[in-house]
């Protein structure tokens, strides 16, 4: 049975052939959703889920029934039309309402994953719409920001760059036009990349440059609080709570070997040392990594390593945070009984 039967025969209601585009719905999307995590897509990479599930999630709302109907399918498919389109054109069709599905879900998800996300990305898109940036346009067929500096046709910048150059001018940006005008004097500046960047990669930049800043002020105040020594003891003691479930993660399933494991730890806990304990003459990730693995390139870092290794930096760095957080808690609670206790009168 070809696509083009398959649904029409599932807008006439016939189950065995809803179950049949039901499957193929699956899997475009599946298909779609790893094309979008293999080109680095941003809000896919921040949802962290499974593709699996996220595009039964994302195609599910496609089989909603109204009267017996599958409402979506038959206002979007016209069964004179179809008869006349080759299978290719379906299928296409198809993949376009699957797609747009999919685009959907995505937002819809991270809408309940982050909040605040969202409210950034509708900021934007008002920021836009309502022309406050000169020469600044919402191609919404894309969602993408131009900026019509004539450099379409070069490469777009990649997210590693913009998240740096906007780190640096983040006390510049109190609401989305300061953010949008500082992409655009960012682009106009860089003459190898295009002047043009997708709205939501902006908005989730944008989201992790003000928490990486936030975090660097929890830093601050946790190095003003603690000694040396204090902030060893918590850092050692979040490396031991978190070993036995990264050894099985990595070494239990094989990704890494027990030696490599070793030295990833060694290297995790000799970049954290440096931030909140001691001073080292290693500067960057990669020197680090490099004392421990010297054998690996930087290419090979940055292709094989440097995603582990950030992911588990900062795993432990919020282990380390919370600690902290906890025995304040613990701390105060302390505090609050004695001064309970001392007010409490206990002679008869």
């Amino acid at each position: 049975m070809g696509i083009k039967d398959t649904i029409f025969k599932s807008i006439n209601g016939d189950e065995r052939s809803i179950k049949l585009l039901c499957d193929e719905c699956h899997r475009i999307a599946v298909a779609y959703l790893r094309t979008k995590r293999s080109r680095h897509d941003l809000l896919l990479k921040y949802l962290f889920t499974d593709v699996n599930d996220l595009a039964l999630d994302c195609v599910a709302d496609l089989f909603y029934r109204t009267d017996g109907q599958l409402e979506q399918f038959t206002n979007y498919f016209n069964e004179d039309t179809i008869s006349d389109q080759a299978e290719e054109e379906v299928l296409i069709d198809l993949r376009r309402l699957v797609f747009s599905k999919v685009n959907e879900g995505l937002f819809r998800n991270f809408q309940r994953f982050d909040p605040s996300l969202s409210r950034i990305i509708r900021n934007l898109k008002r920021t836009l719409e309502e022309e406050k940036v000169h020469g600044a346009r919402y191609d919404s067929k894309k969602s993408s920001i131009n900026f019509g500096l004539n450099k379409e046709s070069l490469p777009v910048i990649p997210n590693e760059i913009l998240e740096i150059r906007l780190s640096a001018r983040v006390s510049n940006i109190q609401n989305t036009v300061d953010a949008v005008e500082e992409l655009r004097s960012i682009l106009s500046k860089e003459e190898r990349y295009a002047s043009k960047y997708n709205l939501v990669g902006f908005a989730v930049i944008l989201r992790k440059v003000f928490a990486y800043q936030l975090e660097m002020e929890d830093e601050q105040e946790l190095k003003n609080t603690y000694n040396e020594m204090e902030l060893n003891r918590f850092l050692m003691a979040s490396i031991s709570l978190l070993k036995t479930q990264l050894f099985k993660t990595y070494v239990v399933s094989k990704k890494l070997s027990a030696s490599t494991f070793d030295k990833y730890l060694q290297t995790t806990r000799s970049i954290l040392e440096s931030e909140y304990v001691k001073e080292s003459v290693h500067e960057g990730y990669f020197e680090h990594f490099e004392s421990f693995f010297p054998e690996v390139t930087y290419d090979e870092y940055r292709s094989n390593h440097r995603k582990t290794l950030e992911y588990w930096v900062k795993k432990v760095r919020d282990k380390m945070l919370y600690e902290v957080k906890k025995e304040e808690n613990f701390s105060r609670y302390d505090d609050r009984k004695g001064l309970i206790y001392s007010n409490v009168n206990v002679s008869r």
